[in-house]
């Protein structure tokens, strides 16, 4: 009988120790978890990979949107498909 529940709390305790280190190996990032993770910010976030976004995102701000990165120095737009020019609305902050 007294062996038996030796046995018992060797297995237990095994247990807990494996369901530790699972935890401590997910957070650590060794270990993938199980679920999707959300996130919900307040204030400024950076984020840096991919991420994958399953329904609408809400700005709320101000976001820079560089046009000069995005379409050179040209105040222009020529659309592809029909080769119209449409003059894109900016502020230059040199002037």
């Amino acid at each position: 009988m007294e062996e038996l529940s030796t046995r018992f709390i060797k297995t237990v305790l095994v247990l807990i120790t494996v369901g530790i280190w699972v935890l401590i190996f997910q957070n650590a990032g060794l270990i993938p978890s199980a679920k999707k993770q959300v996130v919900v910010a307040d204030s400024a976030l950076r984020v840096t990979g991919e991420v994958d976004v399953a329904n609408t995102v809400f700005i709320k701000g101000a976001v820079d949107a560089n046009i000069e990165s995005i379409n050179g120095y040209s105040k222009f737009y020529k659309d592809p498909r029909t080769g119209e020019y449409y003059v894109i609305p900016m502020t230059d902050p040199y002037e």
